[in-house]
């Protein structure tokens, strides 16, 4: 099956998904939520198809922003699911849905035919580089997204089970890799470890906020509201370290 149809296949389900979370929230009806973890699932078999075809077709999805934003968003998928398999906290639906169907909503507005790395993506750090951003970005954008439904309803169980601040704690150390390796790297391909290029800038932010945040968890002085409105800041900064910079502010990244 076309790359394309497995895209919108995939598309559409997240979108039903996020329509019955939406439902399932302010309605508080379980059924909804039934819906929307069916619809959830199947995006995810969708999504994977999808990857699964251009990194076959490329020989991997390190090329682009929208083989980026395509790996993000599919972790950030997995990582719900399990997430929500173990903890029973699907609620959370009502976020990280919505926030699928506008990255990839964006995605299809960046997207093109498979393409070979350009000269700078060619180098052995691209893969560890890339991987840690993906996984560093989904737990941030689940950890954000948890802490925004435990902040509505405070009947949820992300604080109890410590969830949001392990997610936070384990986005912290893999943006910690992801600045690492981008230095090594920019020394390799421009001989200086760091050159406040855009992108390193606002990645430096993202880890600042966050560094904050679980300096704040552990200090253990500050209410759930403050806390939340950290993470969101910290959210922000990052969507715009993805999304922004490379609209708004290019630089010597290629994405």
């Amino acid at each position: 099956m076309p790359e394309n149809q497995l895209f919108l296949g995939g598309f559409f389900c997240y979108l039903a998904a996020a329509v019955s979370f939406l439902a399932a929230f302010w309605l508080q009806a379980g059924r909804a939520t039934r819906w929307g973890i069916i619809f959830f699932a199947l995006a995810f078999v969708g999504h994977s198809l999808t990857v699964g075809v251009r990194w076959l077709a490329g020989g991997g999805c390190f090329s682009s922003i929208y083989e980026f934003i395509l790996l993000f968003s599919w972790v950030l998928t997995a990582l719900f699911l399990l997430a929500g398999g173990k903890f029973r906290i699907w609620p959370a639906g009502v976020v990280v849905a919505p926030c699928q169907v506008g990255l990839l909503s964006y995605a299809v507005t960046v997207r093109h035919a498979v393409q070979p790395l350009v000269p700078a993506l060619q180098s052995g750090w691209l893969v560890f580089h890339v991987a840690a951003a993906v996984l560093a970005y989904a737990c941030f954008t689940l950890g954000a997204g948890f802490a925004g439904v435990d902040l509505w309803r405070r009947d949820s169980r992300m604080a109890a089970t410590g969830l949001i601040y392990r997610l936070v704690a384990a986005g912290f150390l893999l943006m910690t890799l992801v600045l690492f390796t981008g230095a090594v790297w920019a020394e390799e391909a421009w001989g200086v470890w760091w050159n406040w290029d855009p992108k390193e800038t606002w990645a430096l932010v993202t880890w600042l906020i966050f560094a904050v945040y679980l300096h704040m968890h552990h200090t253990q002085r500050w209410s759930s509201r403050v806390m939340a409105g950290v993470t969101a800041a910290g959210f922000a900064a990052m969507l715009f370290t993805l999304l922004g910079v490379t609209s708004l502010m290019p630089g010597l990244h290629s994405y």
